[in-house]
């Protein structure tokens, strides 16, 4: 009795029922998959990486840009309230003069 049961465990390896080969398929089946997946999300992170770093250069000449903006704000208003920037703006935008100045004008080409 011991021989027929050998031989129906060699019998079971010898069918084509799910033995070694079809585990075998199975587990390179799963790590390609694992691998393909990996894969993806690493290329996925690289390509979101990318355009990050991009954002931030960006953000960072706004930035600069911003604080270029803000120092001269900050000198207008220390200039604003001057006797020389109102001259300066009374000659320039609304044609003041003081008293006994003449005006020359010349045509420009």
């Amino acid at each position: 009795m011991s021989s027929i049961t050998k031989n129906r465990k060699n019998s079971k390896y010898r069918r084509g029922d799910g033995g070694p080969s079809a585990t075998r398929f199975v587990v390179l089946l799963f790590f390609i998959l694992l691998v393909s997946v990996c894969a993806t999300m690493y290329f996925s992170q690289n390509t979101m990486f990318a355009r990050i770093t991009a954002s931030e250069d960006l953000l960072a000449e706004e930035e600069a840009a911003a604080s270029q903006e803000n120092e001269d704000a900050k000198a207008l208003k220390n200039k604003v309230g001057s006797d020389s920037y109102i001259e300066a703006m009374a000659r320039d935008e609304l044609g003041m003069v003081k008293t006994g100045e003449t005006i020359f004008e010349t045509e420009t080409n």
